[in-house]
This record gives structure tokens, sequence and C-alpha cells, in this order.
């Protein structure tokens, strides 16, 4: 039989067997792999973060260059975009001359949709939100001093007539899943200025729930809401929240991924649009102000 007349490895005012002390030793053997495996996920990830902030930085120092008032004028063709979708589909009519800058026409729109009560209601708040913050936009491109662009050229048929309720709720979670990435790819070219980024930030939590309940009508409703690029998680009856299944993040489009989705050259296979387009789809004669070309 053994006799406690070893020291513990564990607790030094112990005295334990020798069998003991071999699972003390076994013990500790162990905690030293969970510590050492634990040391290379957390180097893996420290240097995976810098990664990530490397690339940040030099995308933010390859378009820092871009003034906020071209920022602000490329977000703002993406609002009249949505906002005359959500009104076509509400009232029949889209954005007066005085909300749209005295811009061009709108094609392919709809008329009033055949929507039931709840969807009309959603569609309708969807509305009211987006004009906001047309106004939002062009209040803020004129404080800095800048031009707010007139609408472009805008054709809401350019993945086929919307008629029908089903058809509304797929085209709209396709257009808010594209405007709420636009807002965070553009986030680093407006940390310069902490009031516009805050009034984007502010936007782009509206987009969020904009996509929380477009989501929800999809799945509850049996509508399947096609990814409009390689970024894109539609959602599932076993997913509402369409975020990266690997780091729960949202996506993130630069300003040629925005370009390649709004100009319908990506497909759901596309992460990088090809170069140099600079017109087609929603915007058939492209973007206006200065940022147009993917």
């Amino acid at each position: 039989m053994s006799t406690s007349s070893h020291q513990s490895l564990l607790l030094s005012t112990d005295k334990i067997s020798a069998e003991q002390l071999e699972t003390d030793r076994r013990i500790l053997a162990f905690e030293r792999s969970v510590q050492h495996l634990n040391r290379r996920g957390f180097l893996g990830a420290m240097l995976g973060a810098a990664a990530l902030a490397t690339a940040g930085v030099g995308e933010l120092h390859a378009q820092s260059g871009v003034p906020i008032v071209d920022v602000l004028n490329f977000a703002l063709n993406l609002e009249y975009l949505e906002a005359n979708f959500y009104l076509y589909a509400s009232t029949g009519s889209g954005l007066s001359s005085s909300l749209n800058g005295n811009g061009s026409a709108v094609q392919g729109a709809p008329g009033k949709l055949p929507l039931d009560s709840n969807t009309l209601a959603v569609c309708r708040a969807l509305a009211m939100d987006e004009v906001d913050h047309i106004a939002d936009l062009r209040s803020a491109i004129s404080t800095l001093g800048g031009t707010p662009i007139a609408q472009p050229v805008i054709n809401l048929a350019a993945n086929g007539t919307i008629t029908t309720q089903a058809q509304f709720i797929a085209a709209a979670r396709q257009f808010t899943a594209l405007g709420g990435s636009a807002y965070i790819g553009s986030a680093q070219l407006l940390v310069s200025n902490p009031s516009v980024l805050t009034t984007a930030s502010q936007i782009l939590g509206a987009e969020g729930q904009h996509a929380g309940v477009l989501n929800y009508l999809a799945v509850t409703q049996g509508i399947n809401s096609p990814a409009i690029d390689g970024q894109d998680v539609p959602p599932s009856a076993t997913n509402y929240i369409t975020v990266d299944p690997v780091h729960a993040l949202s996506p993130l489009r630069n300003t040629s991924q925005v370009l390649g989705v709004a100009y319908r050259v990506s497909t759901a296979g596309t992460v990088n649009p090809p170069g140099g387009v600079t017109m087609g789809g929603f915007f058939p004669n492209g973007f206006n102000g200065n940022v147009k070309s993917t």
C-alpha cells in the first residue's frame, strides 16, 4: 500500500502517494498542452486581426482621397432607387421633383401593388424612411459645401417587372441588403468627420431594421429572394439572420462591388465584378456623381 510521503504538485501543503503524484504529473501535462493550444489559437487570432487591420489601412489609404461629398452622393443614388421602389409599390407614384432634385424619370415602375395589410404597412414605413434618408444626405452634402446629385435614370424593372407581393418582398430584401452593405463599406471613408459618420451609422441602423423585417416577411411567406452576389446570404426557413455564418458580420461591399450589383454584372457567385463598368441594370446611364465605375 502506498504511503502519503510525496508532496503534491498541485497543492504544496498536501502529502500524497506515489500513484497520486503520477496523477498530478498527468494533470499538469494536460494543462500545459491546453495552454499551448490556447496560445497558438490566440496568436492565430492576433495574426488574423493584424492582417485584417493591415488590409483595412491599405484600403483606407487607397481610397482616402475620395471626398466625403462624393461618398454621400454615391449613397444618394441608392436611396433614390429604394425610395422610388417603395413609393411606387405603396402609392403608384414616385419621388416628387422637389425630392429627387429635378432628376430623371423612373423606367419600369410598377403601379400600386396588391399588398396585404401587413406588407403594405411595412412598404409605407420603408418609403417614409428612405425619403427621410434622402433629406438627411442632401442636407449633409449641402452643409459640407457640396451639391447633391439629382436622381439618375432608374429602371425598376431591370430584374423583371414587379407585379406581385412575392416579387416585391424578394426585390426589397435584395435592395436593402445592397444599401446596408454600401454604408458599411463607406464608413472608413467618413472617419474624418464624426458628425457625418454618426449620421451614416444611424442610417445603417435603420437599414438593419429594414433587413430584419423583410427577412421575416420573406421566410414566413415562403418567398425565395436569390443572392445578389457571392457575399449575399438570403434568409431561409432555418435562418432569418443574413450575416456571414463564420464571423456573424454583415457583408461589407466597396464601391465596385455595390456597382456590380446595381449594374447587374454581378451574379450569385461574384465577389469582385469586372472593372470599368459604368452603367447598366437598375441605372441604365450609370450613377450620378464622381464615383460611378466598378
